[in-house]
């Protein structure tokens, strides 16, 4: 792997290391897409901060694919819209998000704990994990994590954010 982002800039597991960050409830063999999203992520950047949006090729992470989004950064005034659900998402949320913004959903607006972990994302340019709050109807979830991964078209300024989801399910 490539060196890894500054623990500092982590709120849940480091990703590439099988110990959790400190205070963490997260552990990466809990949640194996985002080990394997972390991975890809990592192998894209081919020595620079981030990679771009066009460096993600789907043929190669196709079983990561229900559990990713794509979220577009909107500049002025800063909002996240999600450009892409992935499947298994979309069957876990209550209603199809494509295309509508976080300020469009009351759980979702500013001052939230997701929005907050987006713009730091944002202002950082450095993943982030950690565990969300799940508020849907499937009883089938019984904890989830996310992973978020800026993108940069300019290789400087985060555009998008590949976030992959990972769910710890009932039996």
């Amino acid at each position: 792997m490539t060196d890894r982002p500054d623990e500092e800039a982590w709120t849940g597991a480091v990703l590439n290391n099988s110990a959790p960050a400190a205070g963490s409830t997260l552990r990466p063999d809990d949640f194996p897409n985002i080990s394997r999203a972390w991975a890809y992520w990592d192998s894209l950047r081919t020595g620079r901060p981030m990679p771009a949006r066009a460096d993600i090729d789907p043929a190669a992470i196709k079983p990561l694919l229900p559990y990713l989004l794509l979220i577009d950064v909107l500049r002025d005034p800063l909002d996240f819209r999600f450009r892409l659900v992935g499947t298994e998402i979309d069957r876990i949320v209550a209603g199809n998000y494509t295309g509508i913004c976080f300020s469009d959903l009351s759980h979702m607006r500013r001052g939230n704990k997701v929005w907050a972990e987006y713009e730091r994302v944002v202002a950082s340019g450095a993943p982030l994990c950690a565990g969300i709050d799940y508020v849907g109807a499937a009883d089938y979830v019984r904890r989830l994590a996310h992973a978020l991964f800026p993108l940069a078209d300019d290789g400087r300024t985060v555009n998008v954010i590949c976030t992959a989801v990972d769910l710890e399910r009932r039996w």
